[in-house]
């Protein structure tokens, strides 16, 4: 009988604005936000820290926007080729544990954990251990989603583990139906803004609603 996947996400917070913060301890109390241009305002803002963030600043927001609800953050410019360096660093601890990890974008990296379990212990046991090896080593706090499958874990992730206090998630069969089904369907991995507006007007609000609606 074949083992089920155990699938992990692994999610930087606010990537680029942790990674300058963790490289300049003066910044560490700090509200910093990232922006491509600091000295147009029209720019735009790339990552946000959780302290900017408090204060209603969005990623995606126009500077000026995230400078007037946090007038007191600190602009700084990307440094691209540091966060390429950072996210590479991150991805050789999760090679310590696994030789199936996937980047899926510079903050977020796939990685099948499934034969991992005999050498480092339960899935959570292992979503802990990263957590602490990323945050000694880089300074960063990770976030890890787990499920059976890709779209499981990222559900997991974007949804539960970026949002309870501990970071880490995992999504089964046993729990999909009370913790899932009650998100909104724009929740769902892979339905974009478009395809949740055609759902919606099926009568689709929900992930449950997806799941349960009639094939044909």
């Amino acid at each position: 009988m074949m083992k089920e996947k155990v699938i992990f996400l692994v999610d930087m917070q606010s990537f680029y604005a942790s990674v300058e913060k963790a490289e300049n301890p003066h910044l560490k109390n700090q509200p910093v936000i990232v922006s491509g241009d600091p000295e147009r305002r029209g720019g735009v803002v790339l990552a946000a820290c959780p302290l900017a963030k408090q204060k209603g600043v969005a990623n995606a927001s126009r500077l000026w926007e995230a400078q007037e609800k946090c007038p007191e953050a600190i602009v700084l410019r990307p440094r691209m080729q540091r966060y390429i360096d950072v996210s590479l660093q991150i991805t050789a601890i999760l090679e310590e544990y696994t030789d199936l990890v996937e980047p899926y974008s510079i903050d977020e990296q796939f990685m099948d954990i499934t034969g991992s379990q005999k050498l480092f212990g339960a899935p959570e046991e292992i979503a802990k251990s990263i957590q602490d090896r990323i945050m000694r080593e880089v300074g960063i706090y990770a976030r890890v989603g787990i499920g059976p499958n890709k779209a499981l874990a990222k559900i997991a992730c974007d949804n539960f583990a970026k949002k309870n206090k501990n970071g880490i998630f995992t999504l089964t069969k046993e729990n999909m139906k009370t913790e899932m089904w009650p998100l909104p369907v724009g929740s769902m991995f892979g339905v974009g803004s478009r395809m949740k507006h055609h759902l919606n007007r099926m009568g689709i609000s929900t992930i449950g609603g997806l799941a349960v609606f009639p094939l044909d």
